[in-house]
């Protein structure tokens, strides 16, 4: 039985199993790579069985075929190395002549490692696993650290004599790792290079919040544990009664409220205890203390999850807090922090400067969760400080100034303006993924549903939704790490579409540049840019709008327009809306002639829309509003908003709040089950081993949430999941309906379910061997809520239950999928099933790919 079953068994009290003594390093590996992989899929087209085979070892007389190499086969070969940093370069690969051909995609490769350690007993240990970002020690999967960050350190059981190790490392040409053992420091650790901290403020009293990362190295469950925080002699507790697995961790929000002001201080020190009953474990935090008008780092409790957040402000110059200010919104690069952005900007007079954190220094590209995280931000400093809404201005750098594109195509209506400065366009467009297993194998009529997902990420197609936002677009003109065509598609588009945009490409410079002679950094300060943006107030109710989105539920509405159904999901809906002026009409009531306001509405895929109006739109009086050509004529007398619904060819008053049952907030697709508050319930029904499956994914995301999202999130069994947490959480469940106890309650419910080892698709039944379910919907037993299901058909089928992760951006996963093995080897390709609900949550054939 494998050792970590017995955490499912027995509860050691008092004890724990000691830890390695010192260091370890594998100084043999054996190595297979190159392989050709596609951006965000990451798969060789190897047969990866031999990761689920724990006593795997590499047999050197396989070949392997791999498009790379110029026999076109490759075998394991060993690798011997004193340190534990390992590079292959694969010299003997014509990189120059494929990257002639084929571009930079055909450099992205992937390598398989395996190696052996030896230990005495079983013990605990750490394994720091840089840039790598799964590992399977003895079979179990385990997280690494693939951006090399430097605060995961990952625990581990060794068991006595060898312990295999096995993980797949990625990378433009090289691959290249850490990987080390080291011993333990104690059954609980603060991992004290992740704490998020804020600064304090000098002359206010200390209001603020920290996240701070916990690690159980052990194989029992940790409960009862209690944070308490000491401040200048006052110890409070802040956390108390919460748990925490075995070998996982959990980064918890703790508040801190003190009537202490600091006035002379440099810095202030808070006292942090966590306790059990049976050991506890302390660290010291130092927190800085800056002016009210110095840059500094705020922290927030976020409403995605609950956990702590940051972001960075400076304060403009001469600072009043009576005073209004405009607001620049900054978006920060791939591994740039948010605190280094803002000082890289001058102090302005008339603005604060504002950086979130997109949730980490990569973290989604701005995309999903980062987009969220921005708002957060954003809403934050609304109500923190004196902004005048019409003048806050969008601005971003590379990854950030994606960003840019991304928020501001999507929500025009917030800005003033808006500056991206080496903006790529989208994933597809920036580094193509024509090498995908997907782009090659998968049937069109599959991909179109990961592709109708991923449109909202597009920036191109919603270019139109620009029509009130003047763009300031800013590019080195050398820059090889976001070329020149990035912006100039850009500024292609705007160009045929007549719209107010500035291009300034300066010649000569490359990605992140400067000029000597003026302050601040240019790339991302220039004052011509600053100055365009200072220059523009953002007008809440144009006379004219142009509108387009695909996903309601990422972007419905635009200044006065809001879309709340489409006709059909997922296709692009369009609004063309202007007050045209006043225009002569016959007057409905009074049968004569009178003088209306005439408001003008061009609709494509739009089943149900609402209007806002007030006098700053149109005059009180009367109103003819044509939509797609039909007259409605009404008084408008105050503000108000006014709803329709379209019934058959016409648009009626629809005078009640009913919507359909998928709306936005409730929408779909898959990652929408993560972007508020959610718990991770492991299923304990079924015997060990498939116990053992449902809690290693839910250790596996919890571990990916906290690395990827800087976030917070439990985990618990099927047997602790109370009212409460139905009521307030969306579920992740992993099991069945036979080894997940909550799932048993709500299959029969659900429009695809698992019985007796087929998958139910609407009045489909799907028979293949070894299938696995992904499917969101909303809880049956509270539908504002959602249920989101990892769900294999048998023991092999759990195996696989992590192939699709959303935790990502660019995932494109739609609202269920099915699949079975053959993912491993042929990605999308290896999809049975997949599609949306209909507007109502039910199966529709029309939105439903199942393969023959």
């Amino acid at each position: 039985m494998n050792i970590i079953i017995t955490l499912f068994l027995i509860t050691l009290k008092n004890s724990f199993l000691p830890s390695v003594e010192d260091t370890i390093i594998i100084h043999e590996w054996c190595y297979l790579g190159p392989f050709s992989i596609g951006l965000r899929e990451g798969i060789t087209g190897v047969d990866e069985e031999f990761f689920f085979t724990k006593a795997f070892e590499p047999d050197t007389e396989v070949r392997y075929p791999s498009i790379l190499h110029q026999s076109g086969f490759i075998k394991w070969r060993s690798l011997r190395t004193q340190s534990p940093e390992i590079e292959v370069t694969n010299k003997n690969i014509e990189w120059d002549s494929l990257q002639d051909y084929y571009g930079a995609p055909v450099l992205l490769t992937a390598g398989y490692f395996y190696g052996v350690m030896k230990c005495t007993g079983l013990k605990r240990a750490l394994i720091v696993a840089s840039g790598i970002s799964s590992f399977r020690l003895n079979g179990e999967v385990f997280p690494g650290d693939p951006y090399k960050d430097g605060f995961l350190k990952t625990p581990v059981i060794l068991k006595p004599g060898e312990n295999r190790v096995l993980f797949k490392v990625s990378g433009f040409g090289a691959h290249d790792f850490s990987f080390k053992i080291i011993p333990v420091p104690g059954p609980l650790m603060i991992s004290e290079e992740d704490i998020t901290r804020p600064d304090l403020i000098r002359g206010e009293p200390v209001d603020i919040c920290l996240g701070i990362p916990l690690v159980n190295t052990t194989r029992r469950r940790l409960d009862d544990l209690t944070i308490k925080a000491e401040l200048m002699g006052t110890e409070k507790v802040v956390a108390e009664a919460f748990n925490l697995m075995p070998l996982c961790a959990v980064k918890i929000p703790i508040k801190i409220k003190s009537d202490y002001i600091p006035e002379k201080e440099e810095s202030l020190a808070v006292n942090i205890r966590i306790s059990t009953g049976d050991f506890s474990v302390a660290t010291r935090i130092w927190l800085q203390i800056k002016d009210a008008a110095e840059p500094r780092i705020e922290t927030f409790i976020s409403e995605i999850d609950g956990s702590c957040q940051y972001y960075a402000v400076s304060p403009p110059l001469d600072y009043s807090p009576d005073s209004t200010y405009a607001l620049i919104m900054t978006c920060h690069g791939a591994g740039v922090k948010a605190f280094g952005l803002v000082k890289s900007y001058i102090r302005k007079d008339w603005a604060f400067v504002v950086a979130p954190t997109n949730r980490r220094r990569f973290g989604f590209d701005w995309q999903d969760w980062g987009r969220l995280d921005f708002f957060e931000v954003l809403n934050r400093v609304k109500e923190r400080f004196k902004i005048d809404t019409n003048r806050i201005y969008l601005t971003g750098h590379s990854m950030g100034g994606h960003g840019v594109w991304h928020i501001g195509l999507s929500h025009p209506d917030v800005f003033a303006g808006m500056a991206p400065s080496a903006g790529w366009t989208n994933f597809r467009l920036y580094v193509p993924w024509f090498l995908q297993k997907a782009e090659i194998f998968a049937e069109p009529q599959l991909i179109k549903f990961r592709d109708m997902v991923l449109r909202e990420d597009a920036c191109m197609p919603f270019l139109e939704n620009a029509y009130n936002l003047p763009i300031y677009i800013l590019q080195g003109g050398a820059d090889d790490n976001v070329p020149p065509i990035q912006s100039r598609l850009f500024v292609k588009g705007l160009n045929a579409l007549g719209y107010e945009f500035v291009y300034n490409e300066v010649v000569g410079k490359k990605h992140w540049w400067d000029f000597d002679t003026t302050p601040g950094i240019d790339c991302v300060d220039l004052k011509e840019m600053m100055d365009f943006l200072k220059a523009k107030t953002r007008d809440p109710y144009p006379q004219k709008i142009v509108f387009r989105t695909t996903d309601i539920g990422h972007s419905n509405r635009c200044y006065w327009i809001e879309i709340d159904e489409q006709e059909e999901l997922y296709k692009d809906s369009r609004v063309i809306a202007e007050v045209v002026g006043k225009k002569s009409i016959m007057d409905p009531w009074e049968y004569g002639e009178a003088v209306a306001t005439e408001l003008k509405i061009e609709l494509v895929n739009v089943a149900r829309f609402t209007i806002f109006l007030n006098d700053s739109l149109v005059s009180p009086g009367l109103v003819n509003l044509v939509i797609n050509g039909q007259n409605i004529t009404f008084e408008y007398r105050k503000e108000c908003r006014l709803s329709f619904r379209k019934t058959g060819d016409k648009f009626l008053w629809a005078t009640d709040e009913v919507l359909t049952t998928k709306r936005p907030g409730v929408y779909g697709p898959i990652k929408r089950a993560y972007f508020s508050p959610f718990v991770l319930i492991y299923g304990t029904t079924g015997d060990a081993l498939s116990t053992e499956h449902n809690f290693e994914l839910a250790r596996l995301q919890a571990y990916f949430w906290w690395y990827r999202a800087n976030g917070f999130v439990r985990i618990l069994p099927d047997t602790e999941v109370t009212r409460e947490i139905i009521e307030n959480y969306n579920l992740i469940l992993f099991g069945n309906a036979v080894t997940n106890s909550v799932l048993k309650w709500i299959n029969h419910r659900l429009p695809l379910r698992i019985e007796k080892g087929s998958v139910i698709v609407g009045d489909r039944i799907l028979t293949q061997k070894d299938l696995c379910l992904i499917e969101i919907y909303p809880n049956p037993l509270n539908p504002e809520k959602f249920v989101l299901l990892y769900a294999p058909t048998t023991k092999k089928a759990e195996e696989i239950m992590g192939m699709f992760i959303p935790l990502y951006a660019g995932a494109g996963l739609p609202d269920f999928v099915v699949y079975d093995r053959s993912v491993l080897k042929y990605g999308w390709a290896g999809v049975k099933a997949a599609g949306f609900f209909d507007k109502n949550w039910e199966p529709d054939r029309k939105l439903i790919y199942i393969k023959k």
